[in-house]
C-alpha cells in the first residue's frame, strides 16, 4: 500500500555510535576512578548522544584534561 523510502543513514549512524562510545567510555572510566557511583549509573543507563558524559566531565573539571590527552594522542 505504502512504498516508503528511507535514506541510507548507515554512515551517519556509525559516526553517532562512535561519538557516544567515545564520550561514554571516558566518562565511565573517570567516574569509576573518582567513586561517583550515581554518575556512573546515570551515564551507563542514559543514552543522549554523549550529552550526559560530556556534562559530567565538564562539571567535574575533567573535560580539559580529556582534550589535552586527545590532542597529544594524535601528535
Amino acid at each position: 500500500m505504502f512504498n516508503w523510502k528511507f535514506p541510507d543513514l548507515g554512515a551517519g549512524i556509525f559516526i553517532l555510535i562512535l561519538w557516544e562510545v567515545f564520550w561514554k567510555g571516558i566518562a565511565l572510566w573517570k567516574s569509576a576512578k573518582r567513586g561517583d557511583l550515581l554518575w556512573f549509573i546515570a551515564i551507563f543507563l542514559i543514552n543522549l548522544f554523549g550529552f550526559i558524559p560530556i556534562f559530567y566531565l565538564w562539571q567535574t573539571k575533567q573535560l580539559g584534561d580529556v582534550f589535552i590527552k586527545f590532542k597529544s594522542f594524535f601528535k
